[in-house]
């Protein structure tokens, strides 16, 4: 196990020094004893082993050199200088063993909430599958204002997804505001293998669960074992659009609750005569359509949204559909790709944080009509992208611009997101470019607060 910080000071300070003077006079005392040539030949091999063990030791990771004048780690002075303008007399914060008795030594406003007994949610600051709610409830009750998580990339997405805000960060550390998010919104990696579109949006008060598509016929159990773990009951449950990556699991599960309730039902309103009429590809799944309009036949709970529909849940969550299958739709030039185009996109927001959620809407003609008639209104945190990124909306339209991400999702497995086969890598290099955080099914599930 590699050494603490913490370690690294005490072997320098309690360990080399003694042991070495100790050395060193045993190899006096034992040349004292010889005389002449023989006193001449010890004085010289003691001299090589003296550089042969010095060189071992003190090239030794733990052996370093300091590296400020204050012999604290350089990230500790960097958090302090962070804080250098902060006005108050104190500064609740909590920190990784490694830093924490050091950032008490060099400013005295500083007040963490434990003192030698580390709590084990200190130690979720640098796990590398970090829980943010241990964090966030623990904050919660010492009011700790801040806390200082590991820079790697995988913990600290993991903090800023869940809604924590940047404070400042050093080589090897962030210093992160903790957010207490009301809603979570979960991004499932398709257990079939292949691209697909699951999400849950669940409160955290009252348990609220809101399912959006589901993925494959690949990702029934997960979806299954995901609803019942919260509850058993979807109080909604929102269809993009019928092709079997988005609503396969769905299928099974309403043919087949087993046990789950589904309150309500709300899809965009494609006709089966419309469908009928297009032409229609080989990935447009008519066995997917053709099931859902059997399973659901005289259903009571489902909602044809149309364009500019709002619903409203606890909380202050608002979805707002910019995108549904209605006449902007069917009259688009060439009639371009309708079964992926009448994709239900919408806002999801709360008074601190949005996502707009795209579906798989991605043709230029669509793009263009979202700039052109919600302008500021697209602007969002998170960006699901359209068609799990591969042939989405061209970046020549502006869309991207007008979103402006902080976090660009990209529903789709590592073939589809790296290889040079398909488009979804260059819009990820794209929106890298305008400042997006990039991610997708390598890092599932992925939380998002609200």
């Amino acid at each position: 196990m590699e050494p603490s910080t913490f370690d690294q000071y005490y072997l320098r300070f309690y360990g080399l020094v003694p042991v070495m003077a100790v050395i060193a006079y045993g190899f006096t005392l034992a040349a004292n004893k010889l005389n002449g040539i023989k006193k001449l030949g010890a004085v010289l091999i003691i001299c090589a082993a003296i550089a042969v063990l010095g060189n071992c030791i003190y090239t030794e990771d733990w052996y370093t050199k300091a590296e400020n004048r204050n012999k604290v780690p350089q990230d500790v002075v960097t958090i302090c200088d962070l804080f250098a303008d902060y006005e108050g007399d104190s500064i609740r914060i909590m920190a990784p063993q490694d830093i924490a008795v050091y950032l008490r030594q060099m400013e005295s406003r500083f007040s963490m909430p434990y003192s030698r007994y580390i709590p084990d949610e200190a130690y979720e600051l640098t796990n590398l599958q970090p829980e943010p709610q241990l964090v966030v409830d623990y904050a919660k009750e010492n009011d700790v204002d801040y806390v200082v998580v590991s820079a790697i990339d995988s913990v600290l997405n993991t903090y800023l997804n869940y809604g924590f805000t940047l404070y400042g960060r050093t080589a090897n550390y962030a210093v992160l505001q903790p957010n207490d998010p009301q809603w979570l919104l979960t991004e499932y990696e398709d257990k079939s293998g292949d691209q697909g579109l699951a999400y849950t949006l669940e409160n955290m008060n009252d348990g609220t669960l809101i399912l959006i598509d589901g993925g494959n016929a690949g990702n029934e159990q997960q979806m299954r074992d995901v609803i019942m773990e919260k509850g058993g009951v979807v109080d909604a449950w929102i269809l993009t659009h019928y092709h079997k990556d988005h609503i396969d699991a769905f299928n099974a599960i309403y043919e087949n609750p087993q046990g789950i309730k589904i309150n309500n039902l709300y899809v965009t309103p494609l006709e089966a005569d419309v469908f009928y009429s297009l032409n229609l590809q080989e990935w447009d799944d008519v066995d997917t359509f053709e099931k859902f309009q059997e399973i659901t036949e005289g259903a009571e709970n489902i909602t044809k949204v149309q364009r500019d529909d709002v619903l409203e849940f606890s909380d202050g969550l608002k979805i707002t559909f910019l995108n549904a299958c209605d006449d902007v739709v069917l009259n688009a030039d060439g009639h371009e790709d309708i079964p992926n185009n009448d994709s239900l996109v919408f806002k999801i927001e709360t008074a601190s944080r949005s996502a707009l959620i795209c579906a798989d809407a991605h043709s230029k003609y669509i793009a263009d009509y979202l700039v052109k008639t919600y302008g500021d209104k697209l602007k969002s945190d998170i960006l699901q992208c359209g068609h799990h990124g591969n042939n989405s909306m061209p970046t020549e339209t502006g869309f991207y611009e007008a979103v402006s991400p902080e976090v660009a999702i990209f529903d789709g497995p590592d073939w589809l997101i790296l290889s040079p086969d398909y488009t979804a890598g260059a819009l990820a290099a794209y929106l890298k470019d305008l400042g997006a955080r990039i991610i997708w099914f390598n890092t599932a599930p992925n939380v998002f607060g609200f």
